[in-house]
């Protein structure tokens, strides 16, 4: 359950977006990606009793594998946790996605898991445009993952080449210890396009805690996993049922600063597909990947401040 899907045309999904011309096509798109039964009804019925799909063919939502797979989560012994643990974190989510300061555990219940949903950081190693919004850049249109082209037909984003962009690119703050990490000419000049969105700012949780496997879309551990299944649990509160939200993925500086933005794209997009497999109906979901445009060590620095920049985000969305 740890390893992901075969990896996914990409090409072909951007063919699509470039189809992209209702809302429907972009939900088609959007759950033939992060998975859904509409999307895959969608699919069966549009195809005749003599039709056969080419093995080969990406361009209709594909039949998961966990759709004959059985419900899976982590025994307590795997991942070191507790049904205690579990229903505290997802109080701490459901709180968090409210917008409300998480309760404190009751007098003399030590809750062993205070930093997995880290929400004092987040405001520090966050960036907001006007207050609420979320800016991620692109070196060109080609770049731009279609998730993020279904989205904008979705109106969820707004997608304009960096030059007519009002969010320019912030200043360095090193004295804060934010952003030391340049970003390259190509995403901020020339043909480069900027992504923005709202979200509610207080209503951040962050973890440095879902791991996976090392240039891979694969969860590291069990526990990774488990949390995932956490915020699941989360998202399905009665509370939160008429909300949308936003998976960002953010890496550490090392590396090609383009790679990081994809593979960190595929980690947002695998985390929201097991979202999905939990329950979360996938037009709810938006997976964004950052890579180390939000890192705030740079390349060389130790593995363990490095280690915090590998983190996953997610807010609600306005």
């Amino acid at each position: 359950m740890l390893a992901d899907e075969p990896k996914r045309d990409r090409q072909a999904d951007a063919a699509q977006a470039r189809k992209i011309e209702t809302p429907e096509d972009a939900k088609r798109l959007l759950m033939n990606i992060l998975g859904g039964g509409a999307a895959r009804a969608d699919s069966d019925d549009r195809r005749g009793p003599n039709d056969r799909r080419d093995s080969n063919d990406r361009s209709e939502p594909r039949r998961r594998r966990d759709d004959s797979r059985p419900r899976y989560r982590p025994s307590f012994e795997e991942v070191g946790r507790t049904q205690q643990d579990r229903d505290r974190a997802v109080s701490i989510i459901v709180d968090r996605f409210q917008g409300r300061v998480p309760q404190a555990a009751p007098s003399g219940n030590v809750y062993r898991e205070r930093r997995i949903f880290e929400t004092t950081e987040t405001q520090r190693r966050t960036q907001f445009y006007d207050g609420n919004r979320r800016v991620i850049r692109y070196s060109s249109m080609q770049e731009i993952p279609p998730i993020i082209v279904a989205s904008q037909e979705l109106n969820r984003v707004q997608l304009l080449p960096q030059s007519q962009s009002t969010y320019r690119v912030m200043p360095q703050a090193a004295q804060q210890e934010r952003y030391r990490n340049d970003i390259p000419a190509s995403y901020t000049s020339g043909d480069a396009y900027a992504v923005s969105y709202s979200v509610d700012p207080d209503s951040a949780i962050s973890t440095d805690a879902i791991l996976f496997r090392q240039g891979s879309t694969d969860f590291a551990d069990a526990y990774s996993y488990d949390l995932v299944i956490d915020m699941a649990n989360a998202m399905k509160a009665p509370a939160l049922a008429n909300d949308t939200f936003v998976i960002e993925g953010h890496a550490s500086a090392e590396g090609d600063y383009g790679q990081n933005l994809q593979l960190s794209q595929e980690r947002a997009e695998r985390i929201s597909r097991e979202l999905v497999y939990h329950g979360v109906n996938a037009e709810r979901l938006m997976p964004v990947g950052y890579g180390e445009a939000e890192a705030s060590s740079p390349a060389d620095a130790n593995e363990a401040a490095r280690r915090l920049d590998r983190r996953v985000v997610v807010f609600r969305m306005r």
